[in-house]
């Protein structure tokens, strides 16, 4: 029975086996075969190394871009959350401005038998304290009388020739407007002279 497990020689192979065995390093060193094979295997890790880096980067970049994303999100969120908070305080501030008109109507014809009544000085402390709580809001009365007309701030209901005023000048105030962080929640009602 013949052994398998002996290969054929031959002059080719026998030389390889001598250069794998270590015999002929030099061989082995300068042979452009072993040369270019070891170097093909450091490229392929290179390029791999490089394109893992390249895919690293831009996932990071992915995800810098989401985080911003989110945190422009959350801001105009909580933007527009404060701004429809403001929306509802300036409907309810615009139902209570009547409620203070009355107030204030109320105190112009306020009778004179009434001053020392300790009724009608608790509701003139409401009505100050109302005032206060307008002004700790932001809300301010805007100014008429004396002033010039500004179509941006009061609505002219009626124009009448009044000696020693400008033109276009307040001379009384019929309603008075108010105003909320540069934003006008009511138009003062004015009459102007000509």
């Amino acid at each position: 029975m013949k052994d398998k497990s002996k290969k054929p020689s031959s002059k080719k192979g026998d030389r390889l086996d001598s250069r794998l065995r270590g015999n002929d390093n030099k061989e082995v060193e300068n042979d452009p075969r072993t040369i270019s094979k070891c170097g093909a295997g450091k490229t392929g890790e290179h390029d791999k190394g490089q394109a893992l880096a390249t895919e690293n980067n831009a996932l990071k970049e992915m995800l810098q871009r989401a985080q911003a994303d989110f945190i422009n999100y959350r801001q105009r969120a909580e933007r527009e959350k404060a701004e429809l908070i403001d929306y509802g305080k300036l409907e309810t501030i615009k139902d209570l401005l009547e409620v203070f008109d009355n107030f204030e109507r109320a105190r112009n014809h306020f009778p004179k038998e009434l001053e020392g009544n300790e009724w009608a000085q608790g509701m003139l402390a409401v009505e100050k304290q109302f005032v206060a709580k307008m002004n700790e809001m932001g809300i301010q009365r805007i100014p008429t009388v004396g002033n010039q007309f500004d179509p941006n701030l009061h609505e002219a209901i009626h124009m009448e020739p009044a000696k020693g005023k400008k033109s276009n000048e307040i001379i009384e105030e019929y309603e008075p407007g108010y105003i909320y962080k540069d934003k006008v929640l009511r138009y003062a009602k004015v009459k102007l002279a000509k």
